[in-house]
C-alpha cells in the first residue's frame, strides 16, 4: 500500500499483525496545505462564476441593444466572445477545484483489500515523498491460510516439473512434520547464479491454522514418477551374512576328497 500524496504522516490507525478490510483507514498524511488549496481553488471558481454572470448580464443588454439599433454588431460580437471566455475560465477552474479535492483524497490511505498487515514501513511524524514512485507504507498479506512456495529448481530438473504435480516439504521451524502442495506454476524465466541456471517453480498449498509464516525457508521435493500395486521387499531380505558354522560347513565341502 503506497501513497500519491507527499507529507507528513499525522496518524497511523495500524500496526504490525492487524487484520483490516477493504476500505478501512490505515493512516493519514498532514491535509493542512491541500485543503488551502481546495479553499484557493474554490475562491477562484466563485470569482469567475460571478464574471461569467456578469459577461451573461451585459451580453443580454448588448442583444436588447443591438435589436433597437443603438449599438453596432461589432459591439455585440465583442461581447458574445467575452461571455466565451468568461466560461471557458470558469469550466478550468471546476477542474482545478476538482483536482485540488482529489489530491486532498489522496492524504487519506485506505486498504484496498482484507487482509492482515506484515510489515509498516512509516512511523507517526515521518515525512513521506511521492515524487517519482509511490513509496510504500504498508504491506498487506491477503490470506494467510493460502500461500505459496517459490522454489529455486535446476535446469537438470526443471523438465521433469509439471504444473498439477505434488509436492512436498518441510521447514525448519515446523521440525519433523512433512508438508503437502501442489505445483501451480513453472516460470519460463530463469536466473543464473554462480553459473548456475535456476526456474522459479510456484508451489501453493493450504494453511489453515496458520501455522507457516511468509518468508520462511522450505526444502521442497517433487514427485516426479509413483507405481502402485508392486511387491515391495525389504533391503535387508537380498543381503545374507553366513554365521560361523556356516563357513565352517561351506569350508569343509570345499575341501577336494583324494584323488578327486
Amino acid at each position: 500500500v503506497g501513497t500519491q500524496g507527499s507529507g507528513q504522516v499525522s496518524a497511523l490507525y495500524v500496526d504490525f499483525n492487524d487484520e483490516v478490510k477493504k476500505g478501512q483507514l490505515l493512516a493519514r498524511i498532514d491535509p493542512t496545505l491541500l485543503q488551502q488549496s481546495v479553499a484557493d481553488a474554490q475562491a477562484s471558481l466563485e470569482r469567475l462564476r460571478a464574471q461569467t454572470q456578469q459577461a451573461s448580464r451585459d451580453q443580454g443588454r448588448n442583444r436588447e441593444l443591438s435589436a433597437q439599433g443603438l449599438i453596432p454588431t461589432s459591439q455585440l460580437d465583442l461581447g458574445d466572445s467575452a461571455l466565451k471566455v468568461a466560461q471557458a475560465a470558469e469550466k478550468s477552474a471546476v477542474i482545478a477545484l476538482q483536482r485540488a479535492q482529489q489530491n486532498l483524497s489522496y492524504t487519506s490511505i485506505h486498504a484496498p483489500i482484507d487482509g492482515i498487515v506484515v510489515e509498516r514501513n512509516v512511523n507517526n511524524g515521518q515525512t513521506v515523498a511521492a515524487s517519482l514512485s509511490a513509496p510504500q507504507l504498508f504491506l498487506i498479506a491477503n490470506d494467510l491460510s493460502q500461500m505459496q512456495i517459490l522454489a529455486q529448481v535446476g535446469e537438470s530438473d526443471i523438465g521433469k516439473i509439471k504444473q498439477g504435480q505434488v509436492a512436498t516439504f518441510t521447514v525448519q521451524a515446523i521440525a519433523g512434520r512433512t508438508f503437502t502442495g501442489t505445483v501451480a506454476q513453472v516460470r519460463l524465466q530463469s536466473t543464473t547464479v554462480d553459473n548456475v541456471v535456476n526456474y522459479t517453480v510456484v508451489v501453493r498449498l493450504e494453511n489453515p491454522k496458520r501455522e507457516l509464516l511468509p518468508g520462511m525457508t522450505a526444502r521442497v521435493d517433487f514427485l516426479v514418477q509413483s507405481a502402485l500395486g508392486v511387491l515391495k521387499a525389504p533391503n535387508a531380505a537380498l543381503r545374507y551374512k553366513p554365521s560361523e558354522e556356516v563357513l565352517a560347513l561351506m569350508g569343509a565341502e570345499a575341501t577336494p576328497s583324494p584323488g578327486g
